[in-house]
């Protein structure tokens, strides 16, 4: 007998969708139950207050897409210093993006050197200093498979893992060596074992090299459901990025949403997801698990971007994704048991003719 679910919230609906269906419609054979819950607002908090002192806790957090146009290279270039800063894009918003555990950010760029010239888009390559800049305001780890991972070939993918290492950010979603690929990123934190895997839906066209396909990480459903299994051998807990969906669409496509579905069946506790540049609402999900239990999961369809200088609609808006991550003691379950969407925009100023660009915290004005 399945246990029944309580509303996560009364001003949301529940959708049920038993262990049958799933198996149909996705192909899979789940012994899960799994049950989603549209988020129509931006804060989610809902701790369970019973098991503080029986459980352990993770707080994550991540944010959208770091983008570098052309606009945002020179704002940080300082003419007698002959360098660049850009530590001024976060200042507003480092305190709580370094007080997680661990925190997370998509760089929608390559970091392949200046001999390769700076440019923005279509084919981005920026200074090293935004490295600099996302250690500077607390992040931990760095996805590093997009669309724009191979905008400077194998060089580009090869030296941004060198650059990011050497500032002790972890890049994930691109690889040195083909053995890279099938390491999981583990991280333990509060006695709570987490893995982080990232892919992309491609690289705009450009080819992966013929003998090394491994540098970037594709979007294959049969690789990816392999290596959240590998994860779960060895974590407690699956975080999975993934770069997709449609651009400026501030609605998850259906393939969005069936495709992450189907990694949580299969053992994915968060995803985190951009490309879109906008925000997309994100959803609960309840799995039911073989023993009757239930754990609370989370898809975040798109974090839009967290700085960049796009002017289209909404595209300056993005949203801080704070989640805590709960390990239950007595039987090891994990649970996503509080989520909370920050909202942020970039504010855009002229300062000595230049412009700059900051994040800022709550609704754009």
């Amino acid at each position: 007998m399945k246990k029944s679910v309580k509303a996560i919230s009364p001003a949301v609906a529940v959708v049920l969708v038993t262990a049958a269906v799933f198996g149909v419609y996705f192909g899979l054979n789940s012994p899960y139950v799994i049950k989603t819950v549209e988020v129509e607002s931006t804060s989610l908090k809902e701790p369970d207050r019973t098991a503080v002192e029986k459980s352990k806790q993770v707080t994550l957090v991540a944010v959208g897409d770091v983008m570098m146009h052309i606009g945002q290279i020179w704002s940080g270039y300082d003419e007698k210093r002959k360098s660049f800063d850009y530590s001024g894009f976060f200042a507003k918003v480092r305190d709580i993006i370094a007080e997680a555990d661990i925190a997370m950010a998509n760089l929608e760029t390559t970091l392949a050197g200046p001999e390769e010239i700076f440019t923005g888009y279509p084919r981005f390559n920026s200074p090293d200093e935004i490295a600099d800049a996302l250690k500077y305001a607390g992040f931990d780890i760095i996805f590093t498979s997009n669309n724009h991972s191979l905008d400077r070939g194998e060089k580009g993918v090869l030296r941004t893992i060198k650059v990011l290492k050497e500032r002790g950010l972890v890049p994930v979603g691109t690889n040195e060596i083909e053995e890279g690929q099938q390491n999981v990123l583990i991280r333990e934190v509060n006695g709570i074992k987490i893995a982080f895997l990232a892919y992309t839906y491609g690289t705009n066209g450009i080819p992966l090299p013929k003998d090394k396909p491994f540098l970037v990480n594709l979007m294959d459903e049969d690789v990816i459901l392999k290596d959240i299994k590998a994860a779960r051998e060895s974590a407690d807990a699956v975080v999975v990025y993934l770069h997709f969906g449609q651009e400026y669409s501030r609605e998850p496509s259906k393939d969005q949403r069936i495709l992450a579905q189907k990694l949580v069946l299969a053992g994915a506790d968060l995803i985190v997801a951009s490309h879109p540049h906008v925000v997309q609402p994100g959803e609960w999900v309840e799995v039911e698990t073989p023993s009757g239990k239930l754990t609370k999961k989370y898809i975040a369809f798109s974090l839009g971007n967290f700085i960049s200088a796009q002017t289209f609609p909404h595209t300056d808006e993005g949203v801080i994704l704070k989640v805590t991550v709960e390990k239950d003691i007595n039987d090891n379950s994990i649970s996503v048991v509080d989520v909370e969407e920050i909202p942020t925009w970039v504010y855009r100023y002229k300062e000595k003719g230049r412009m700059k660009y900051v994040v800022e915290l709550g609704k754009k004005p």
